[in-house]
C-alpha cells in the first residue's frame, strides 16, 4: 500500500476516534454548551472569530455539538474509505482551522511552556492539504474505484487523469 494512502487511512482515523467519542457521550451536547456558556473556547479565540462565536455559536451550542459529531464522523469515514476524498481532505482542513481558531489559534511559545505552534489541529490541516494534492493518497479507495469505471471523473476524485477505454 502507498505510504500516502496510509497517511489518508490514519487521518480519516482521528476524526473517526473524535467523533465516536462525541456520539459515545450522551452528554457531550450539554457539555459543550455549558463550556461555551461559561467563556470556554470564546475568550481565547481572536478578535475576528470571537464575534461570530457570540452571536452565532453560543446561542446554538447544542446544534453545534451536533454538527460537529456528524462532520468528524463523516470525514474520518470518507477519509478511511477514500471516499470524495478531496471534498473530505477540504472538510478537514476547514474543520481543523475552526476548531484552532476557537482555541486562539498558533502560537509561539515564551519560553516557559511548551509551544502552540504545532498544534494536533495544525498537523492534521497539513496533512488534509497534502491528502488533497495528492493522487497517491487515493490509492486503494472508493474514489479510484470510481474513477476507473466514469474515466471523466478521474481529475476530481484521484486528481490525475485515467485514459479512456476503447
Amino acid at each position: 500500500m502507498r505510504a500516502m494512502a496510509w497517511v489518508r487511512i490514519l487521518t480519516g482515523a482521528i476524526w473517526l476516534n473524535g467523533g465516536l467519542e462525541k456520539l459515545l457521550n450522551p452528554d457531550f451536547p450539554q457539555q459543550f454548551k455549558t463550556s461555551l456558556e461559561a467563556g470556554g473556547f470564546v475568550s481565547q479565540a481572536p478578535p475576528f472569530f470571537r464575534g461570530f462565536m457570540q452571536s452565532t455559536v453560543v446561542p446554538n451550542a447544542e446544534l453545534f455539538a451536533q454538527v460537529t459529531r456528524f462532520v468528524e464522523l463523516s470525514l474520518g469515514i470518507a477519509l478511511i474509505l477514500g471516499l470524495l476524498t478531496n471534498l473530505a481532505a477540504i472538510g478537514s482542513i476547514a474543520m481543523s482551522v475552526n476548531i484552532l481558531l476557537s482555541q486562539g489559534g498558533v502560537r509561539f511559545g515564551t519560553g516557559l511552556g511548551a509551544p502552540e505552534l504545532l498544534t494536533i489541529n495544525v498537523v492534521i490541516a497539513m496533512l488534509s492539504l497534502i491528502i488533497l494534492l495528492s493522487p497517491a493518497a487515493k490509492a486503494l479507495s472508493l474514489d479510484s474505484a470510481l474513477a476507473r469505471r466514469r474515466p471523466g471523473l478521474s481529475p476530481l476524485l484521484v486528481n490525475q487523469r485515467q485514459r479512456q477505454r476503447t
